[in-house]
């Protein structure tokens, strides 16, 4: 009865729509003859050569075939008014075929006929990987990924203050940062983009192109930055922990009770998790006070990701180490699937890995460990999980993405 009903409203929302589209004199546009649909994970890029003047409403459904006149009646409908090129399209089924249609109207007139049906399956991403001109000489050693803004964008930090910008992880735009030290990492928060880096280096920027130096208290290096429950947390080495909540201009220093080096932090969305080296494994709900949990190695630990769906936290570290908790409070080591160092994490539909010559390995319940081919024997430092697919970067410039 439930979807009976909602079937119902999408039938009378698309008949008002198309009966509104006949008032004020405007006219229908014909339809994009060059439409592309690239699958992801979780969704398509659908991108075409846009006409001035013209108006674009991309249609779709979990059908093999789809119109303007039929998607209201199909299975997942959904519809994207004013479509702006490339249009990213989300909350699809991997395995699932749907369908895509686009058709224009000019000046608020009725809606033409619709591109030629492209069917289209979403599919896991980071499976197979796609390998970057090198985007610089120097190391490229952290990533971020902001959603704020539609549809996104990637940023990418390194040696001697490099940042690149992109909107799809795979057309990179070099910015100035203003700063000549060394960029750890990157994150968005609190309204800003902020990088971290060497000797206590904080910048910060609104729109990740123009960027300012924010005053430090300390000069130890910093490692990683995330958004968590209060506000933005950096960490950093001799157990340098720092905290902001109005977007990176003020910091505070927080007590991390142990002078180990940190290396990576995540956050549950209402604790934060912090590791670093012989096997420091640190929580806490506030970013100032933390406590120590048992880790169940004594490698260093570069990097942490913590998946909601799973209720799952994976850490990864020296000489392929990895371990996992629930409750991040007990770790449990896992069977290496590698020896080589692994220096970063992220998770979108499934954990991906980056680490020394070349290495990723996947894994869709943190247990189970599949390397991945990367095309490149460069050391891989950070990755990310943004739009629709993973973003890698590392040594030499290197770069990889995978939809």
């Amino acid at each position: 009865m439930k979807s009976f009903i909602v079937r119902s409203l999408l039938l009378l929302g698309a008949l008002l729509v198309n009966a509104c589209n006949g008032v004020g004199g405007g006219s229908s546009a014909s339809p994009p003859g060059d439409v592309k649909v690239i699958p992801g994970d979780g969704g398509a890029t659908v991108t075409w050569t846009m006409q001035p003047g013209v108006e674009y409403w991309l249609f779709s459904a979990a059908s093999p075939t789809i119109t303007p006149e039929t998607w209201a009646s199909l299975v997942q409908p959904k519809v994207v008014r004013n479509a702006v090129s490339p249009q990213i399209v989300t909350g699809l089924t991997n395995g699932t075929t749907y369908s895509i249609t686009i058709n224009g109207r000019s000046s608020g007139g009725p809606g033409g006929s619709g591109s030629p049906s492209i069917a289209v399956v979403p599919r896991l991403a980071g499976l197979a990987w796609a390998l970057g001109a090198p985007l610089v000489s120097t190391d490229l050693r952290g990533l971020g990924f902001a959603s704020i803004n539609y549809p996104g964008i990637f940023v990418t930090v390194g040696a001697g203050g490099t940042a690149f910008i992109s909107a799809d992880a795979i057309t990179w735009t070099a910015v100035s940062t203003g700063v000549t030290t060394t960029l750890n990492a990157e994150a968005y928060g609190g309204g800003k983009h902020v990088a971290v880096g060497a000797g206590g280096t904080i910048i910060n920027s609104l729109d990740a192109q123009t960027w300012a130096t924010v005053t430090s208290p300390t000069t130890n290096d910093l490692n990683s930055v995330i958004l968590g429950p209060n506000g933005l947390v950096a960490v950093g080495n001799n157990g340098t922990i720092l905290r902001s909540s109005d977007g990176g201009n003020g910091w505070n220093s927080g007590t991390s009770g142990t002078t180990n080096n940190l290396y990576g932090i995540a956050t549950t969305g209402t604790v934060y998790i912090a590791v670093g080296a012989n096997g420091t494994i640190l929580t806490s709900k506030d970013g100032d006070s933390w406590t120590a949990a048992t880790s169940s190695t004594t490698q260093d630990l570069r990097s942490v990701a913590y998946s909601v769906t799973r209720t799952l936290a994976v850490a990864v570290g020296a000489k392929g180490t990895i371990v996992t908790s629930a409750d991040l409070a007990t770790w449990a080591s896992v069977t290496p699937v590698t020896t080589n160092n692994l220096n970063g994490i992220s998770v979108g539909n499934q954990f991906t890995v980056a680490g020394d010559a070349g290495t990723i390995v996947v894994s869709s319940d943190g247990v189970v460990w599949t390397p991945v081919p990367s095309g490149t024997t460069a050391k891989l430092n950070a990755t990310i999980f943004g739009l629709l697919g993973y973003s890698i970067v590392g040594v030499g410039g290197v770069n990889l993405s995978s939809y």
